[in-house]
């Protein structure tokens, strides 16, 4: 079979593959499925770096060329785990069970079933270097042939237990000088840390990326934007050299702008002009990787804890459940530890034993006794409410959570039951009531906006994960949309996936659906985090499939404008009243606040908009300013003000959502 399906290679990666199977039945499958998910982990196929195909790799050339069994066998044995060591442990006659109980007690190997034992005693029959006797297995006289050929894992270099890469420490003498002028971290302020990083990108769409090995690690994707980054710099700007250098979309620069954000390297000057923090030069340059580290420890929950973990060898999947369970970091996912490992290895304090484990290295254990760590959990957070929400999470750390979802389930392909379920989540952080439905028939999910009568709009969504990245057209039934539309009575079709492919997109406009993609999706998000849009604007938004993207920017972008103007209007009445000007007494007149605004923003603020902010702020509710003949001076401090308007924001979350 594997022959069968080689020579049918260089194709694209959309087309069919077909070969007939042992049993004598023809088989077709796509030719990405087959190539990405099985033959390149071992070493059989490459893909085109400038294109979609899939070519062959040397070692395949060579074998289709001259059949030889035992090559075939020493590259299998040189490509994944436990092929020549099972070999090598089959003595006299042994059964499939015994060699599962081999490679879980002396290789480590995490596995529950005989199926990875079957698939490899499969290849060594077809190979002839074993043979199955009833249900014992027994080697060929080949096979012990082979088995003096090749080199073998030892049981405890498997286990990770010897054969390290890193024998000495190797700590940056800078890092000591930095974490003596840092602030001391206590448990309270450990808990307290942010959970997730978000989206960094590595370089994986970049035109000029030439082959696989030019991803960037995350270190060094840090790195390169905070140099994209040069002193101020537009947003638009930014964007552009995004585009450019990383190949990220509009939509991701935004998850991607939140996430440096949140880092603190770089920071808002003006509206819409960005520029990097005084310390991100010294923090993301080359050789300063541990201190990069020290620096995101004190930011993002279980950073270097991780470190205490891997004294023996761990996967991701491990660390993801000690993060839950034995540090109350309920919002882990592999991802977000996949991203922190990858900071851990940059800075040489974590090495990959093989595809799956990690450990400490011996520079790691010497960091991690420099830092304060957090304190493990004494039982796990119990933190989501009747509607699936956590409860005490803000805004920024809620939407984070579920744009990591919409990510994982989404481009997973397999997860779509869990894919529905993220985006009705984003829908009620949107201010829908949105109810995840499924099943045959009916809708995924259905969002009502619960206005007064005559303004109440339904939503019905449908979730379309896909593994490749493009739902195809098939995927996209527009006559069931239609369906499902006249069932729920509903105002408005939205179809939410990673991608589209190009004529779902033309019928979709035709049919008025819209195509919402998931970092669409995930952007929205967290721009409504910081500056929400009203659901009537969402309904004007919904009303223009052919322009959704655009429409949101220009609705989103008016709301940032509004909030940040109120910001700029509190921070300059704050400011006049600390400068202890005797003849003013604090006040400040309209006129000079939009005199002073005038290099703040492009186009300036009419005097309507600051008014409407002025008026808000010395609401009595707000209590920020106090007028006087249309003067106008602080009446609070800032944080008071700021406390005053998270506490009405809380008690409103508590309004219920009936059914």
């Amino acid at each position: 079979m594997l022959r069968q399906i080689l020579s049918q290679l260089p194709r694209d990666g959309g087309e069919k593959l077909s070969w007939t199977n042992q049993e004598g039945k023809a088989v077709a499958a796509s030719c990405e499925d087959v190539c990405r998910r099985q033959l390149s982990t071992a070493g059989f196929v490459l893909r085109d770096p400038k294109g979609s195909q899939w070519t062959l790799a040397e070692f395949s050339k060579e074998w289709l060329g001259k059949y030889d069994p035992e090559a075939l066998a020493a590259h299998l044995h040189g490509s994944v785990k436990f092929f020549g060591e099972l070999l090598l442990h089959v003595e006299g006659r042994t059964s499939q069970s015994d060699l599962l109980a081999v490679a879980n007690n002396a290789y480590g190997l995490p596995w529950n079933s005989l199926d990875q034992i079957r698939r490899r005693t499969g290849w060594l029959r077809s190979l002839g270097m074993i043979e199955l006797w009833n249900t014992q297995v027994v080697r060929t006289n080949a096979g012990t042939a082979l088995l003096e050929k090749l080199d073998l894992c030892s049981p405890e270099v498997a286990r990770g237990e010897s054969g390290g890469i890193q024998h000495q420490v190797d700590i940056n003498q800078d890092l000591i000088q930095y974490l003596s002028d840092s602030p001391k971290l206590d448990q309270e302020a450990l808990r307290g840390r942010r959970p997730l990083i978000g989206y960094i990108p590595r370089g994986t769409k970049s035109a000029a990326r030439e082959s696989e090995d030019s991803t960037l690690t995350p270190s060094a994707a840090v790195r390169n934007l905070i140099a994209l980054l040069d002193g101020p710099t537009s947003a638009d700007s930014f964007r552009n050299s995004c585009a450019e250098n990383l190949g990220i979309t509009n939509s991701s620069f935004q998850s991607t702008l939140h996430a440096l954000r949140h880092m603190g390297l770089i920071e808002q000057i003006s509206f819409n002009v960005f520029a990097p923090t005084s310390d991100a030069e010294l923090i993301t340059g080359v050789g300063n990787e541990q201190i990069l580290v020290a620096y995101l420890h004190a930011r993002y929950a279980f950073f270097c804890e991780i470190l205490l973990l891997l004294d023996l060898p761990s996967t991701t999947s491990t660390l993801t459940s000690a993060a839950k369970e034995r540090f109350g970091y309920s919002q882990a996912s592999n991802a977000e530890i996949r991203l922190r490992l990858g900071f851990l290895q940059d800075a040489g304090l974590v090495e990959r034993v093989d595809w799956q484990r990690f450990r400490t290295t011996p520079t790691g254990k010497a960091f991690a006794d420099s830092l304060i760590m957090q304190n493990e959990a004494s039982e796990p957070l119990d933190a989501v409410d009747l509607h699936g929400l956590p409860k005490e999470a803000s805004s920024e750390s809620l939407v984070d959570d579920i744009a990591e979802e919409l990510q994982r389930f989404g481009n997973a392909g397999t997860e779509s039951e869990e894919f529905e379920k993220s985006v009705a989540k984003a829908f009620r952080f949107l201010g829908f009531h949105a109810e995840h439905l499924g099943g045959s028939g009916r809708t995924d999910v259905l969002a009502v906006a619960q206005l007064a009568p005559g303004d109440t709009y339904r939503v019905i969504v449908d979730a379309k994960s896909s593994g490749n990245g493009v739902v195809p057209e098939a995927r996209v039934a527009f006559d069931a949309l239609r369906e499902h539309r006249q069932k729920h009575k509903a105002d408005y079709v939205v179809v939410v996936g990673p991608d589209f492919a190009t004529r779902s997109k033309n019928w979709a406009i035709e049919n008025r659906v819209i195509m919402m993609q998931i970092d669409d999706l995930v952007s929205t998000l967290m721009r409504h985090a910081v500056s929400p849009i009203p659901l009537s604007d969402m309904r004007d938004i919904l009303s223009r499939p052919d322009a959704l993207r655009d429409e949101m920017v220009e609705r989103y972008s008016t709301a940032e404008r509004q909030t940040l103007l109120v910001s700029k209007v509190l921070d300059l009445a704050f400011q006049e009243a600390v400068d202890d000007d005797p003849i003013a007494s604090g006040y400040i007149s309209v006129e000079n606040i939009i005199y002073a605004l005038r290099k703040e923003f492009s186009p300036r603020p009419s005097a309507d908009a600051v008014r409407e902010c002025l008026e808000f702020l010395s609401n009595p509710l707000v209590a920020a300013l106090e007028e006087s003949k249309g003067r106008y001076k602080l009446a609070d401090s800032p944080q008071n003000v700021a406390f005053r308007l998270a506490g009405i924001g809380k008690s409103m979350s508590s309004v219920s959502h009936p059914a």
